[in-house]
């Protein structure tokens, strides 16, 4: 499926003039792709100055931190959240997969940040997870950025956060396949 970055888009126009199925269009100053008409032949990607359009095929899973499953957990990190909400990235949308409880864990009370054992219980948590999502994340960002995205979505509301990360597919999926994450703050 045929993705393009709002973010990197300039609205220059040179997809559209290659495109040999007359799938794309300008709104707003950004191409737009319509999926009915997109044979996903790659010559938008291929021909795009800005690297901004992707052809993705992957499916990509969230979590998202919140203590009451509607907004995302604002008063301490991530990894402190209750719950976290499960979302998954297919077919150019995304959708609630479910609702998982963070496990307890007692933090070794000597330490003044970044229990490692904090870090390994939650990640315990998130397996088949790709991204995790918050508006805060403390000092184990460095422990589970190799294991998973860190994006960083100051929207308080999950389902508006939720189309915040779909709009930015494309630069998420760009981190997840970097060698060395450096996490990502989505506006």
């Amino acid at each position: 499926m045929i993705s393009i970055s709002k973010n990197r888009c300039v609205g220059c126009g040179i997809c559209i003039s290659n495109c040999p199925s007359d799938a794309l269009s300008i709104e707003e100053g950004i191409a737009v792709v319509n999926q009915g008409k997109c044979t996903t032949c790659g010559i938008c990607v291929k021909n795009c100055p800005q690297d901004a359009i992707m052809d993705i095929r992957e499916t990509v899973v969230f979590a998202i931190g919140t203590d009451d499953g509607k907004h995302i957990k604002s008063d301490d990190h991530v990894g402190a959240a209750k719950y976290y909400m499960i979302w998954k990235y297919a077919d150019g949308q995304m959708s609630f997969v479910e609702k998982r409880r963070n496990v307890r864990y007692d933090e070794d009370e000597t330490r003044v940040h970044g229990d490692p054992g904090k870090a390994k219980s939650v990640a315990s948590v998130l397996s088949g997870v790709d991204v995790i999502v918050g508006r805060i994340f403390g000092p184990n960002i460095v422990r589970i950025r190799n294991k998973f995205v860190s994006a960083v979505v100051r929207e308080p509301v999950i389902e508006n956060a939720a189309k915040i990360i779909e709009d930015n597919i494309n630069e998420i999926i760009e981190e997840e396949n970097k060698k060395e994450r450096r996490g990502l703050v989505l506006v």
